[in-house]
């Protein structure tokens, strides 16, 4: 289980809205769930290791062990593991979870359907060029347009990691402030459901 998972006192209707679904993109961007066959645990090993991610994930564990966590969160309803790729390039790793079964939910009041995003762009040459802020909105919006019940989304980026502080900005979300999650102090920053057209 993951150090995140909150698992007991759980309300019925956060049991109920079960496992997070799949955002749901349009081009240039695509996601698909990651399986523990093929190549997938050795890319997401892979990205962790990388500095910039390995300083803020602390997850650069060989393929093997990247192959449990994703099989863990498979087989839960907590999350579930996502490639986003652009124009068919992979770019990113991608969790999708239910905020009420999170630390983060016992931060603030969460409906059962909110939603939170942890995500890791591997490839450094892929950062500072925008790329991100556009992947985080789309993700966002997929998530909408996947869950109609979901009124928010939630991201909490360490408070040292100031590119992903602005990234997250500038795609649109705002802040709930700072919360000492145990294992980080984080930025919760949210964007709420974009309101419907008439």
């Amino acid at each position: 289980m993951s150090t995140r998972e909150v698992t007991a006192g759980l309300a019925a209707a956060v049991v109920a809205a079960g496992p997070p679904p799949a955002p749901l993109l349009s081009e240039p961007w695509s996601a698909r769930e990651l399986t523990v066959a093929g190549s997938d645990p050795g890319l997401v090993s892979a990205w962790m290791n990388e500095p910039h991610v390995a300083r803020f994930w602390g997850q650069a564990w060989p393929p093997d062990r990247w192959a449990e966590a994703i099989a863990e969160q498979l087989a839960g309803d907590y999350s579930r593991p996502y490639l986003v790729s652009y124009a068919g390039a992979p770019v990113a790793y991608v969790e999708i979870y239910r905020i009420p079964r999170d630390v983060v939910g016992l931060r603030y009041p969460a409906d059962p359907y909110d939603l939170g995003i942890h995500l890791a762009i591997g490839d450094r040459d892929r950062t500072g060029q925008g790329l991100g802020r556009a992947m985080v909105r789309a993700v966002a919006e997929g998530l909408f347009l996947a869950d109609p019940r979901c009124r928010r989304v939630l991201a909490d980026p360490d408070e040292r990691h100031e590119v992903a502080l602005r990234m997250f900005a500038r795609a649109g979300f705002r802040s709930l402030g700072i919360s000492d999650l145990g294992h980080k102090r984080a930025v919760l920053l949210f964007c709420g459901m974009p309101p419907k057209e008439a």
